[in-house]
């Protein structure tokens, strides 16, 4: 997390919660982040996450298509 800004909507895993959110705030000064629910729904301000990795998309993917019901 060191020197990395997280960009607007971008997916990011709160490590705490093992939750995907979206980037929707980010303050400079204080390395507060601000994330909502891919899906949609209330903004929360995790205290640890790290960027998405190509496997944490994926499964952000299949658990978003899970939640619709649709096949993947």
């Amino acid at each position: 997390m060191a020197d990395w800004i997280p960009q607007p909507l971008e997916l990011v895993l709160d490590t705490e919660r093992d939750r995907f959110g979206v980037v929707v705030g980010w303050d400079h000064d204080t390395r507060r982040i601000t994330l909502r629910p891919p899906e949609g729904g209330r903004t929360w301000h995790p205290t640890r996450y790290r960027r998405a990795t190509t496997t944490d998309k994926l499964r952000a993917r299949v658990n978003k298509l899970n939640k619709e019901g649709r096949p993947w």
